[in-house]
């Protein structure tokens, strides 16, 4: 019998008109999670959906086991950053997981492979896919990166975990810096980033910087 994670780990997702993807992205989750956690939760963040995405995550949340699963609505469009930091302030776990977007182009083991390197004592790690950035995230983080007095250079990241501490000490942080990967490369906790490269099958489409 397999030695569960007594840490409770909490999920945030961020959904936005995700009908396509969002069933699949949350069984994976979900088995993810059921197979290697005993306590956790899903917190499904509907930013305004106006197609599928909010019934499929309710017919999901129908063949759960232990996994707790949540969908917080936003009563209007607020975008990435505002809907994320409103599915974190609602997470009680001792690790939060966030992933920005429903794509899937890594394996699940990633997900295990960063909580991992978290227990080594990193307090935020963030995964990036191993391949070529798109032109308009490769400028923004250039432009990013140039003017900005962190040293810390910020890139695609795919999906990240942080520990409670570092949700503790980023909720200290003035609320008006309104770039969440700003925060935390300058929340002056430990963080790293790791790479991953991609299955063939998965998809090409990159999510917004």
């Amino acid at each position: 019998m397999k030695i569960k994670e007594k840490n409770f780990i909490s999920v945030v997702v961020y959904v936005h008109n995700a009908e396509k993807r969002i069933e699949s992205f949350l069984k994976m989750i979900i088995r993810t999670l059921e197979e290697n956690f005993e306590h956790s939760e899903i917190i499904c963040v509907n930013d305004y959906c106006d197609d599928n995405s909010v019934e499929i995550i309710k017919k999901v949340n129908k063949i759960v086991a232990s996994t707790n699963i949540t969908i917080l609505s936003m009563s209007y469009f607020h975008g990435l950053e505002t809907a994320m930091t409103a599915g974190n302030d609602l997470a009680i776990g001792d690790f939060v997981l966030e992933f920005d977007s429903t794509l899937q182009d890594f394996a699940p083991e990633e997900i295990m492979k960063i909580y991992h390197k978290m227990l080594e004592g990193f307090d935020i790690v963030s995964a990036s896919p191993d391949k070529k950035q798109r032109l308009s995230s490769r400028i923004f983080y250039h432009v990013f990166d140039q003017f900005s007095s962190i040293n810390y250079k910020i890139n695609t990241e795919r999906f990240r975990i942080l520990s409670r501490r570092a949700i503790n000490r980023i909720n200290s942080i003035n609320k008006s810096i309104p770039y969440r990967k700003a925060v935390y490369a300058n929340c002056g906790l430990k963080n790293i980033n790791i790479h991953y490269t991609p299955p063939q099958s998965a998809t090409s489409s990159l999510i917004r910087p």
